[in-house]
């Protein structure tokens, strides 16, 4: 995984509140994937990283249940 590379394109892909909940849905699951792949990089910020993955994740999943 290039770092600069997905933030880059979670950057670019960040959806308006108004999008639909599967899609915000899915940006918030590739956010967490980022900030799990910082969180098992040699750092300092290993539980910060760790942390925004979790809520990322959490996020995307009370989403998806909204949808169903």
């Amino acid at each position: 995984m290039n770092v600069l590379i997905e933030m880059t394109a979670l950057s670019l892909s960040r959806s308006a509140s108004c999008a639909d909940s599967a899609h915000l849905a899915a940006w918030f699951e590739a956010k967490a994937r980022l900030h799990g792949h910082l969180a098992v990089e040699n750092g300092a910020d290993r539980a910060r990283e760790r942390a925004l993955a979790v809520q990322a994740r959490e996020h995307s999943l009370r989403l998806l249940r909204a949808v169903a």
